[in-house]
């Protein structure tokens, strides 16, 4: 299903628990990945996104959701029901792609509890197609896999925002395309990028990181089945110092609309998803280099310290020395 067709699906077929005016719908700023156009949605206390509604999508929150490992839903956003948005007169709203009338699965904002949310957008897994798919889509899908970082990594970049202050924006940004281009030796520096704040790699974040990574490919190798095809893994870190909430850190899996558990032909799948399994894996080791250089840097830059006040401290004896 495209998404044209996702936003026009008439509300009659699904269980809407809200319904908007157009007007109440705003554009969500933090989106880094994905074709089709998030919104964000005000349901009181609840910060909520929208994404316009495809029926696996809808069908793995409803039901598939509840067969994974408990501890593992604590991975995926908190899924609030399905709302259909009707026509309005959006007036100062800025202009979106796609339309506003119609289905949206509404999710929790993963973002809404960081003041500085740094966010990167990775398609994860060897595979990029279910069986689903027309046989021309899958050939391009494959195709791609072969071209970027997916087919020997598992994973690759769709997406990154993050603060950096010797950026003249105040951001670093990457888009898919760019993502695209990277190899498998370049996508490290990628990820050094996205926790570098233009001072210093924040490294206890990327510790956060990944203790969350390795819980969940310890979480995947128990769902049998489960193939994630095409989903992605959202990472955010908390880039204002000032705050309390200093290297606060989440990890979602999203985007659930090739999800399967069997095959084209009915056939149940055996064992895990090893694709999306090489990817969590591929960045464990990214991410554990990024961990040994920004320690390696720390160390680095306290020495320098060190050294500064040992050579004023001499200087100020040196200064005493002549005055006696």
């Amino acid at each position: 299903m495209d998404n044209a067709t996702c936003v026009e699906t008439s509300a009659a077929q699904y269980s809407t628990q809200f319904r908007f005016e157009e007007h109440a719908v705003t554009n969500f700023s933090y989106q880094v990945g994905g074709r089709a156009e998030i919104v964000s949605l005000n349901l009181g206390e609840d910060k909520s996104i929208g994404k316009p509604l495809n029926k696996t999508e809808y069908d793995f929150y409803e039901t598939a959701v509840k067969s994974l490992p408990c501890n593992l839903q604590d991975y995926i956003p908190c899924y609030r029901g399905v709302v259909e948005i009707k026509n309005g007169k959006p007036a100062t709203l800025q202009r979106l792609r796609t339309k506003r009338k119609g289905c949206y699965i509404v999710l929790e904002d993963v973002t809404s509890t960081f003041k500085k949310p740094s966010i990167m957008d990775l398609k994860m897994g060897t595979r990029q197609y279910s069986d689903t798919m027309s046989p021309e889509k899958i050939a391009r899908k494959k195709k791609r896999s072969l071209m970027t970082t997916s087919n020997e990594l598992g994973v690759r970049v769709a997406g990154i925002r993050s603060y950096n202050s010797t950026e003249s924006c105040g951001h670093y940004h990457m888009d898919k395309m760019q993502g695209r281009e990277l190899t498998t030796d370049s996508i490290q520096s990628a990820f050094r990028m996205f926790f570098f704040d233009g001072n210093e790699i924040h490294v206890a974040a990327i510790e956060r990181i990944l203790q969350k990574l390795r819980n969940i490919i310890e979480l995947i190798k128990l769902c049998d089945s489960v193939r994630l095809y095409c989903c992605s893994l959202l990472l955010v870190y908390e880039s204002d110092k000032t705050a309390k909430l200093n290297y606060k850190t989440d990890i979602r899996i999203i985007d659930f609309a090739e999800f399967q558990t069997q095959s084209g032909d009915g056939v149940r799948y055996d064992g895990p998803d090893e694709g999306f399994l090489r990817g969590l894996e591929s960045l464990v080791r990214l991410l554990g280099n990024l961990v040994d250089v920004g320690n390696v840097k720390t160390k680095d830059k306290i020495m320098k310290i060190e050294e500064e006040e040992e050579e004023e401290g001499e200087e100020e004896d040196d200064e005493d020395g002549e005055k006696s």
